[in-house]
C-alpha cells in the first residue's frame, strides 16, 4: 500500500499504544514518519524497527513541540501531517476533591499539547498551502464518560478541531479528529488488568459486541490523512463499535414483529 507515499508525518505519543499502531500503519502505507514521545528508549526502538525517525519531546512544553516541528521541516523540507496523539488518563476522583495542580497537569497534556501541535503545524502548513492536522479525541469528548479532567480536555479537543478547521480551510489545510472507544492498550490495561481483560469487559457493552483494536484507529487516521479523505475537515470520526451512538442497542436475533 502506498496511499500515503512520501507524506511527511509527525506522530506524538508514538512509543506505544495508538501512536505506535498508527506509526506502523503510516510507514506501511509509504509515509515518512517522525515518532515522538517522552519514552526515549522505547521510542528509539520502535523507530528503529519501523525504519522511521525519532525525536524526544514533552508535548506539554510548547518549546519542545515547536522544536519537533522545526527539526522535521529542516530534515525533510516540509510537514504534511501532524498527529497529536500523546495523552494520559490524568487525575481521577470526585469533583470535590481534585486538586488545582492535578487538574492543570492533566489539561496540559491532553488539551494544551493539542493547541501547541496545531499551532506549530499550522505555522508551517500555511506557507505550504497544504497539510493535514489530526488529533486523538475520545468518545469521552462526545458523551459523559471518563474522569472529569479527561472528559473536559477531550471535549476541548473536539471544539478546537472544529474551530481550527474553520480557520485553516482557506489555506488548504484539513483538521480532523478520531474519537476511539475503549481500546486495549497499555493505558487501558492498567485500569482493567491487561489487554484481554479490556476486551472481555468492553465487548459485551458495545452494540457490535467487540472491542475496538488499535490498528483500527490507525486505519481511521490513514483514511483521514490520505486522498480518500481529501474533502473531509472539521469532523470527528468516531470508532467505538457503536457505544456512543446506540449504547442501549439490544442483542437479539428475533426478526418477527
Amino acid at each position: 500500500m502506498t496511499q500515503l507515499n512520501g507524506l511527511v508525518t509527525i506522530i506524538t505519543g508514538a512509543a506505544a499504544g495508538l501512536g505506535q499502531a498508527t506509526a506502523l500503519r503510516f510507514v506501511a502505507d509509504g509515509a515518512t514518519v517522525v515518532l515522538s514521545d517522552i519514552q526515549v528508549e522505547r521510542g528509539l526502538a520502535v523507530a528503529k524497527e519501523l525504519g522511521a525517525s525519532f525525536r524526544a519531546a514533552n508535548v506539554a512544553v510548547e518549546a519542545d513541540v515547536a522544536a519537533l516541528v522545526d527539526e522535521t521541516v529542516q530534515r525533510f523540507g516540509r510537514l504534511d501531517c501532524m498527529i497529536n496523539n500523546a495523552g494520559v488518563l490524568g487525575v481521577v476522583g470526585s469533583i470535590a476533591e481534585i486538586s488545582d495542580t492535578a487538574w492543570n497537569d492533566t489539561i496540559s497534556v491532553l488539551l494544551s499539547s493539542v493547541f501547541y501541535g496545531m499551532k506549530h503545524a499550522a505555522r508551517v502548513m500555511i506557507g505550504q498551502r497544504s497539510g493535514v492536522i489530526l488529533t486523538t479525541a475520545s468518545i469521552a469528548g462526545l458523551v459523559a464518560r471518563g474522569p472529569h479532567a479527561y472528559a473536559a480536555a477531550k471535549h476541548g479537543v473536539v471544539g478546537l478541531t472544529k474551530s481550527v478547521a474553520s480557520e485553516l480551510a482557506a489555506h488548504g489545510i484539513r483538521v480532523n479528529a478520531v474519537a476511539p472507544g475503549t481500546v486495549p492498550t497499555e493505558l487501558t490495561s492498567a485500569i482493567y488488568g491487561g489487554e484481554d481483560a479490556v476486551r472481555r469487559k468492553v465487548a459485551p457493552a458495545n452494540p457490535l459486541r467487540r472491542a475496538v483494536e488499535a490498528d483500527e484507529i490507525a486505519g481511521a487516521f490513514a483514511y483521514l490523512a490520505g486522498p480518500d479523505g481529501c474533502s473531509i475537515t472539521g469532523q470527528v470520526l468516531t470508532v467505538d463499535a457503536g457505544v456512543s451512538a446506540c449504547p442501549a442497542a439490544p442483542r437479539t436475533t428475533d426478526t418477527t414483529s
